[in-house]
């Protein structure tokens, strides 16, 4: 029997038609027979097949009790497959490390808008945990067994593997993902993801990490939407603490996706959306959603900053917007 069959649906289904089939078999072959209530044919089929020993309720007939004897051999046929494939079972999920390969390549095949993130290191780990908090579908690709424990101890998604092989990529599913985020700790490691992930995927859009300043264009040129360097964000984020605190304070406060109420989001207006054609007061003004419109970027790359009321929206248009929760949800719904 093949384990990877086992327990799907079709199997548990014919589990139970079995028991069940057989419980009703029994009940009436004795009605039938001996002319017993359907009380005291369920009681007896109970008694047989669980073989207690108990007495029967009225002494059997000649028939009724050949048709016993088929009852315990086809109830002890019956209990033995049940048995048999609950420990194939068990024995296959818990050693069989080909059955807990296929049975995490299913959960990925299944996966739709997920983010890949490459790497499970330091930065790796912490991108996953705000990923996590924001309730998106995460899979990581990570090759470092430990890392891989560790990341399956938490209830991640995990593929062990190399990231630059377009195999294992491919096995991520990163046909269907939303996006991906190279965390690796190599610079070329990362222009080599970046490249395959981009040659797989044209749609997909991709975050790269970069260690030294003149990795970033070679990243952005193959093929990253958008590439972070820690060393880089960590010394504006220092400078800016330094010179403006409170404009700091305030950009921590809304960037906290965890505790914040307020939040800065972005909105792409599709072409089937009511606000097209319109100006931006009709629907979208800070005075009748609440929601302010700091940004609009258009598809040629322009961009309007702090647009006012009469600026008209158009299909393609990335809206930056903030807001506090509730009235960014509904803003959503009007816009898409």
């Amino acid at each position: 029997m093949d384990k990877d069959l086992i327990f799907n649906r079709r199997h548990v289904v014919t589990l139970i038609g079995l028991v069940v089939g057989l419980v009703l078999v029994g009940v009436t072959g004795y009605m039938v027979i001996e002319g017993w209530s359907f009380l005291e044919a369920l009681y007896m089929v109970v008694i047989t097949l669980a073989t207690v020993g108990y007495k029967e309720i009225h002494p059997l007939s000649t028939a009724g009790t050949i048709f016993t004897i088929l009852l315990i051999v086809f109830g002890v046929v019956t209990l033995y497959y049940v048995i048999r494939v609950m420990g194939e079972y068990v024995l296959a999920s818990r050693f069989d490390a080909n059955y807990q390969a296929k049975k995490m390549q299913a959960k990925i095949s299944n996966l739709l808008n997920h983010y890949v993130v490459c790497g499970y290191g330091r930065v790796g780990s912490k991108i996953v945990d705000e990923l996590l908090r924001e309730k998106a579908e995460v899979l990581v690709v990570e090759k470092d067994p430990v890392s891989v424990e560790e990341c399956r101890a938490r209830g991640v998604l995990c593929l062990a593997g190399d990231a630059t092989c377009e195999d294992i990529l491919l096995s991520a599913g990163i046909m269907n993902a939303k996006g991906l985020v190279s965390a690796l700790g190599r610079d070329s490691d990362n222009i080599l993801v970046t490249i395959t992930a981009r040659t797989l995927n044209s749609n997909l859009f991709i975050v790269a990490k970069s260690n030294q300043d003149t990795a970033i264009d070679k990243m952005l040129r193959v093929g990253a939407n958008r590439v972070v360097s820690p060393y880089q964000i960590s010394a504006f984020r220092m400078a800016t603490f330094a010179l403006h605190p409170g404009v700091a304070d305030f950009v921590d406060n809304v960037l906290d996706l965890q505790n914040s109420e307020i939040q800065i989001t972005d909105m792409v207006v599709n072409s089937a959306s009511r606000v097209v054609g319109q100006p931006l007061e009709t629907y979208l003004s800070n005075r009748k959603s609440g929601v302010t419109i700091l940004v609009i970027n258009r598809q040629d790359g322009r961009s309007v900053i702090n647009p006012v009321g009469d600026t008209i929206i158009q299909a393609g248009d990335r809206l930056i917007l903030m807001g506090i929760r509730k009235n960014l949800e509904a803003i959503e719904k009007i816009i898409n």
